[in-house]
């Protein structure tokens, strides 16, 4: 789902940006190296390559013809609400995690975002 930026603060993007800072661009939650601003993808396949080779096999894919390709989705470092409120910044709610691991909190608090929505539309909670 995307994320709808009317629900984030003004300055969000630099808020982000030090969070991942903090984690010197590492997923704090499965210690995945990720890609810097400004680095390219080659650069970024090369880095992995030299200094974190425990990673290269996270790389390999394959696309819908069966051809095999490289997953650089896989490398994104995103900025997570541990409460699923984007209005609650605080550091302590705050976390660097990857693509995948990210995807992975927020699958597994599917019901907690569809409370969270229903609460944000006008719905009141019972408890």
């Amino acid at each position: 789902m995307p994320m709808n930026r009317s629900l984030y603060p003004p300055n969000w993007d630099v808020i982000a940006y030090v969070v991942k800072e903090c984690a010197a661009w590492r997923c704090e939650g499965c210690d995945r190296p990720c890609r810097r601003p400004g680095e390219g993808l080659w650069d970024l396949y090369r880095r992995i390559e030299n200094e974190h080779w425990d990673w290269v096999s996270d790389l390999d894919g394959e696309d819908e013809n069966g051809e095999p390709t490289l997953k650089f989705g896989r490398f994104v470092l995103t900025t997570a609400h541990l409460n699923h409120n984007p209005s609650d910044c605080r550091t302590e709610n705050l976390k660097a995690l990857c693509s995948v691991c990210h995807c992975r909190m927020d699958l597994r608090a599917m019901e907690t975002k569809r409370r969270l929505k229903k609460e944000r539309l006008g719905q009141l909670s019972l408890f």
